[in-house]
């Protein structure tokens, strides 16, 4: 009997590595997986030392971040931040366009996970779903959005003297920089159409945030041992 004939009398694939015993080996385990939507309606203000806005291009979220992640019981906590860009229109006799930047807006969202404990390992993520402004209708912003400019009968705007004659003087002096509800200095009626520009705006966004909570576990292998089919806790 050759070499090769007292290899395969010997070799019995079913029992290789028997002789070791069990061995314990550390798996990565997901406890659980889960999303939310984070809506938000954001308040801006145009500077003062910015000029009114006449007409709104276009608003936008950008450097969307995510600064922690914390796992307490059956819940996971994430935190982050993003900027708001606004480019519009600035009420100018040659109308440039300019741009207000909120930086760092924080924002904090909770999704429930069932299972978590404090301890364990946990990643999120998020993307922008959703992002839209309005202004108030009175606001000729409002107009150029939603494409009406060329109503000149709006009885209810600021026509002429209607609202110096009926309400306190002082909100319609034409010297008075409140009478062009800040559009950087310039009287409203010199306007064709009688509304007024805005200085502020809301910006409503939905952010999509997913979480997933995650643990190591201990398992035998090569003996009786299995893998857990349920996280301890």
């Amino acid at each position: 009997m050759d070499d090769k004939d007292l290899r395969q009398k010997y070799y019995d694939p079913c029992t290789l590595g028997a002789e070791t015993g069990p061995q314990t080996i550390i798996v990565r385990q997901v406890v659980g997986e889960a999303e939310k939507q984070k809506v938000l309606d954001i308040h801006i203000v145009v500077p003062e030392k910015k000029p009114a806005i006449e007409q709104i291009v276009d608003v936008f979220v950008k450097e969307v971040e995510i600064n922690c992640v914390d796992v307490i019981t059956d819940k996971v906590i994430v935190r982050g931040e993003f900027e708001i860009k606004a480019i519009y229109v600035a009420d100018l006799p040659d109308n440039p366009v300019l741009a207000i930047e909120i930086k760092h807006y924080k924002w904090t969202q909770d999704i429930d996970m069932p299972g978590a404990r404090r301890g364990m390992d946990a990643d999120a993520s998020v993307i922008v779903e959703f992002v839209d402004y309005d202004v108030d209708e009175h606001t000729r912003a409002y107009k150029y959005k939603y494409g009406n400019m060329n109503n000149d009968n709006d009885e209810d705007e600021c026509d002429d003297h209607d609202e110096c004659d009926d309400h306190d003087h002082d909100e319609c002096d034409d010297h008075d920089d409140d009478h062009d509800h800040g559009c950087g200095g310039h009287n409203h009626h010199k306007h064709h159409h009688h509304h007024h520009c805005a200085r502020e705006f809301d910006v409503s966004i939905v952010l999509k945030i997913t979480a997933k909570v995650m643990t190591d576990r201990e398992v035998q292998i090569g003996g009786i041992g299995t893998m857990p089919t349920k996280p301890k806790g």
